[in-house]
């Protein structure tokens, strides 16, 4: 019963917390044009989240592994909550730059941290059930979000959606604070065996999984810094604009369950490297998409390929973590996350100032195909890799 309280209430906290991100996500590069940014400047704003998230998310992995999950989850949804309110004041892309820094602050001491609680409890043979299971709260709330956010932008603006987030991010901090238990019983018997990285480099499940998750932010990257302005070209409201933003990550998070459950049942490694050639496809169609209906039809597919990659390798990472530090493996896991994020816009920015932003979703698409090949080579077969207890 302890376990189950704890899932469920640090679920409904990061659904509220990610409904809260997700409110801005098509807001965001609208918002930031009318600031005057152009591919470089929109790069800029949603590469700075990732930078300052990349820097600091490996040391809280680690000190969570030995202080405890609970005070970097408060102290992150503190910082989400402070951010809002920058993001309101904001008014030049330099500073609409810092604050999206001090916002990744606050995800590195979030999402990763409660990765690593449900690692923790997932037990051995379920982990895929486990993490499909809390991925349906990130995946609706961060989906649900943009479809708030584009109302509320349409309605009243950028700086009513700035505050929806302010308020949902308190609201889950609340939350965390006085349910969430300081010390899940599981982490008193938690490994203290933390490896550095240059020993988790030698681990070729290890590489399989960074190359995923890097090539997968890649393609995701370009879906939430170019698609909404693609959208506009088809003369849209703003509510459609979140809408079709929305889409995919709200089908990958009604999916979740039934593939968190299959990723316990067949090769974690085929699912994850499908999943990610289905985004990456569907990148590479968008310049074809010539109405709303061909953009609906690319966002179920792209939805499906979420649905169908991370729980699978949300349990890779989860066995990988029982050995080498939980909170350890979900920092490096999503640190490659944010190197992908970091990367991802600067070089989509950069080919759409040149070249046109048709391009960018090009680029992203075809990184994603190889990152979907190297995943597969990497993990190798689950069966033949070392069960740890």
């Amino acid at each position: 019963m302890p376990h189950r309280r704890t899932f469920f209430v640090l679920s409904f906290a990061l659904f509220t917390a990610m409904l809260g991100a997700g409110v801005i996500a098509p807001t965001m590069p609208l918002y930031a044009r009318t600031l005057g940014a152009g591919g470089i400047g929109l790069a800029l704003v949603f590469s700075a989240f990732s930078i300052s998230r990349a820097i600091i998310m490996p040391f809280t992995g680690k000190l969570s592994d030995r202080r405890g999950r609970k005070m970097f989850i408060v102290t992150g949804l503190c910082i989400y909550t402070m951010a809002s309110m920058g993001y309101l004041w904001s008014d030049s892309v330099a500073e609409l730059t810092w604050v999206r820094a001090m916002h990744g602050i606050g995800a590195a001491m979030i999402v990763p941290i409660a990765a690593a609680i449900i690692g923790d409890l997932s037990p051995k043979g379920k982990e895929g059930t486990w993490m499909g299971n809390f991925n349906i709260a990130l995946f609706l709330g961060y989906g649900a979000g943009p479809l708030l956010g584009g109302v509320v932008m349409q309605e009243w603006g950028a700086s009513a959606a700035f505050m929806v987030m302010g308020g949902l991010s308190f609201l889950a901090l609340i939350l965390v604070s006085f349910l969430l238990p300081n010390s899940p019983q599981v982490l008193t018997s938690q490994t203290r065996k933390i490896s550095k990285l240059a020993v988790l480099l030698k681990e070729q499940r290890f590489r399989g999984l960074i190359v995923f998750r890097f090539t997968n932010a890649i393609c995701r990257a370009s879906i939430l810094a170019f698609l909404p302005i693609y959208i506009k070209r088809l003369d849209v409201s703003d509510a459609q604009v979140g809408f079709l933003v929305a889409l995919n990550i709200l089908l990958a998070g009604v999916v979740q369950y039934g593939f968190g459950r299959l990723a316990d049942r067949m090769s974690r490694r085929l699912l994850l490297s499908v999943g990610n050639i289905l985004t990456a496809v569907s990148l590479l169609a968008i310049p074809m998409a010539n109405s709303v209906n061909d953009l609906i039809l690319l966002g179920i597919i792209m939805g499906l390929g979420s649905g169908v990659a991370f729980p699978a390798a949300g349990a890779l990472v989860t066995e990988l973590g029982r050995s080498h530090g939980m909170g350890n493996l979900m920092g490096y896991f999503n640190l490659a996350m944010s190197l992908g994020m970091i990367f991802g816009p600067l070089a989509s920015g950069g080919i759409m100032d040149l070249f046109g932003q048709n391009w960018a979703f090009v680029f992203s698409g075809i990184v994603g195909l190889i990152g979907s090949g190297l995943a597969y080579i990497w993990i190798g077969s689950q069966r033949q890799l070392p069960q740890h207890a």
